[in-house]
C-alpha cells in the first residue's frame, strides 16, 4: 500500500520540506505536521529522515539559529525523541558532540531532558560527555545524567560508577553544583520521592 502524501503542500524534496517549515513556524498547523512528519519518520520515510539529517547540519553550522529557528529547532529534536530509536538517538548525540559553537542554555537543557525517552541510552557515552573538557558539552553530560537518574534509568550495575563520576565532578562555568547534589541526593535515598526530585532540580 502506497503511503498517503503529505498534507504539507507542495513537499518533494528535504530542502523544500525545509524551506517550508522554517517561514511556516508559527503556523497553528505546525506541531501537526512535525507529529505527521514523526510518524513517517517512524515509519521509514527517506524524505522526512533526510530532512531531520538536513536540518542537524545546518544546526550544526549555524545556518539555523536557536536565535531565530527556535520553534523549528525545538521540533526537530522532539520528532527526534517521538521516534526514538537507535537512529534518532545517535543523530541527537552526535549533534552535541561535534558542538563547535555555544547554544542557548535553554536548548542545551531542552536537548539533555529528552535524553531518558529514547529506548536505548548509553550511559558510559553520557559519562563520557560530561567528562569532556569543553564546559559546553560537559554540562549536557551532567544534564542528561540528572534527567536519566530521574526517570530511572539508570542500570543498577552504574549506579557506583555515577555516584563517583559526580562526587569528583567540577564545572565552574555553568552553575552546576546544585543539580550535581540534587542528583547525588536521589541516589543515595531510598524511596526517594520522585516529585521531590523535580522540585528542587528546578528551584
Amino acid at each position: 500500500m502506497s503511503k498517503k502524501p503529505l498534507s504539507l503542500p507542495s513537499i518533494q524534496t528535504p530542502t523544500q520540506l525545509m524551506d517550508f517549515l522554517r517561514k511556516e513556524s508559527d503556523n497553528p498547523n505546525f506541531d501537526s505536521w512535525l507529529d505527521e512528519l514523526a510518524e513517517r519518520a517512524t515509519d521509514g520515510d527517506k524524505l522526512v529522515w533526510s530532512f531531520l539529517y538536513q536540518a542537524i547540519r545546518e544546526a550544526d553550522t549555524g545556518r539555523l539559529s536557536w536565535g531565530f529557528h527556535k520553534r523549528l529547532l525545538s521540533g526537530v529534536f522532539h520528532m527526534l525523541a517521538r521516534i526514538g530509536d537507535s537512529q534518532s538517538y545517535r543523530l541527537l548525540i552526535n549533534y552535541v558532540k561535534s558542538l563547535d559553537r555555544t547554544i542557548p542554555i535553554g536548548a542545551l537543557e531542552l536537548i539533555s531532558d529528552l535524553i531518558p525517552t529514547f529506548t536505548e541510552v548509553d550511559m558510559d557515552e553520557i559519562m563520557n560527555i560530561a567528562s569532556l573538557s569543553d564546559p559546553f558539552k560537559s554540562a549536557f553530560g551532567i544534564y542528561a545524567i540528572a534527567q536519566i537518574a530521574l526517570e530511572g534509568r539508570i542500570p543498577e550495575d552504574k549506579i557506583d560508577q555515577v555516584r563517583s563520576f559526580l562526587q569528583d565532578y567540577r564545572n565552574t562555568s555553568y552553575f552546576l553544583d546544585h543539580t550535581v547534589e540534587r542528583t547525588l541526593e536521589f541516589l543515595d535515598t531510598d524511596n526517594s520521592s520522585i516529585l521531590s526530585f523535580v522540585d528542587q532540580i528546578a528551584s
